[in-house]
């Protein structure tokens, strides 16, 4: 048995105990003594870096896993969105067409105040149910819309102000990992606070060559911000702040976390460039 096969199965320890025992068998000169150590040395580091290496693969890992979680959440928060969707569109379908035919009725009846009132209820109506899309990205807006889905599911009030350009420097992917995260964490926070009327405001906008995304939500006062996560499966959302954090130092920006006992405010900077 030799130290590199003791190494190659994983046996740190082994080979290290092995290596020992081998030099304290030998009887050498100085000279030999010398090259003995200095050969020790040398397996002593290739260890270190095999045990490194391992950290590395294994955090790598982690991370890689963490983030097909995130992307199979999203997918099903985009199918359930659909669903809602589309569910939303035939239920107020169907209503339009009632009131349509009664305000027909209306004034086949000469009675046309009524009527008058019937089509101005039924255009206002018509604004506030229609679809008033956040944004120009797909995937960002898919983002906002099941999230604002899954607030509404567990009350809480949640309000967009986006206010972004057709085109922007910041990659997709990265642009979406920011508000889905923040989001994330924005409802389990409200979920877990206590308040009967919990809230996320979220905005977003462009000035001076910096993209400023804000929110505030409400938070449980009994839980200090510690960077640390709370949630019942950090390998599955642990992660998220610290995938902000590289985001903003990729694209020459900054973060800040505000603990307001009862609330948190997030402030994120990116840098963007002229297209």
């Amino acid at each position: 048995m030799s130290v590199m096969y003791l190494m190659d199965m994983k046996k740190y320890e082994e080979a290290e105990t092995y290596t020992a025992s081998v030099l304290s068998l030998l009887n050498c000169r100085p000279q030999e003594k010398f090259l003995i150590l200095a050969v020790f040395m040398i397996l002593i580091c290739i260890l270190l870096y095999c045990v490194l290496s391992d950290m590395l693969k294994k955090s790598n890992t982690e991370m890689e896993l963490a983030f097909l979680q995130k992307q199979k959440q999203l997918k099903q928060e985009q199918d359930y969105s659909l669903q809602v969707r589309r569910q939303d569109t035939q239920d107020f379908q169907t209503k339009t067409v009632q009131e349509l035919q009664d305000f027909q009725i209306l004034l086949e009846q000469g009675k046309y105040e009524q009527a008058d009132t019937a089509i101005r209820n039924l255009n206002q109506t018509f604004q506030k149910k229609r679809f008033h899309p956040y944004c120009q990205n797909n995937l960002l807006q898919a983002i906002l819309e099941g999230k604002r889905l899954r607030a509404e599911q567990e009350h809480i009030h949640i309000s967009y102000e986006i206010l972004l350009p057709e085109k922007i420097s910041i990659n997709t992917t990265d642009l979406s990992s920011i508000f889905f995260n923040l989001l994330d964490n924005a409802i389990e926070a409200c979920s877990a606070s206590g308040n009967p009327d919990p809230e996320i405001r979220l905005s977003a906008n462009i000035s001076n060559g910096f993209l400023t995304v804000y929110m505030h939500n409400t938070k449980n006062p009994m839980q200090t911000f510690t960077h640390k996560t709370t949630k019942s499966e950090p390998g599955a959302h642990g992660y998220g702040l610290s995938i902000i954090e590289d985001i903003c130092q990729k694209y020459n920006g900054s973060y800040q976390w505000i603990d307001h006992n009862d609330a948190f405010d997030s402030i994120v900077l990116l840098q963007i460039k002229n297209l």
